[in-house]
């Protein structure tokens, strides 16, 4: 793609790793929560009516259905989001080597 050429890599990894890094310690934090009624009592001072709902309680029974909305949402906006950044035209003209012509590494003796 013509438009990510010069763009800097780092930025790409480092995102998506701080993301699922922090959708996992997430998860583990929903877990001892839920696991745990004086911590989520310390949380919440309802967290012992009968009529309380909240993420904790929500993933302590299994509840997981606004999680498919989301994943569902998140693949259209990735598919928006790839089409629209596509080149209408491919870029051809992309050079083949690493270094520009008369600049090769160094030989080997």
């Amino acid at each position: 793609m013509v438009f990510l050429k010069h763009r800097l890599r780092i930025y790409k990894p480092l995102f998506s790793r701080t993301l699922a890094g922090g959708c996992a310690a997430l998860v583990v934090l929903l877990a001892i929560l839920a696991s745990n009624p004086a911590l989520h009592e310390w949380l919440h001072h309802d967290a012992g009516a009968a009529d309380h709902e909240c993420a904790i309680t929500l993933f302590q029974h299994g509840v997981d259905a606004g999680v498919a909305v989301i994943a569902i949402a998140g693949m259209i906006w990735v598919f928006v989001a790839s089409v629209a950044l596509a080149p209408t035209v491919p870029d051809l003209d992309q050079s083949r080597y690493w270094l520009p012509q008369g600049n090769a590494p160094p030989a080997v003796n």
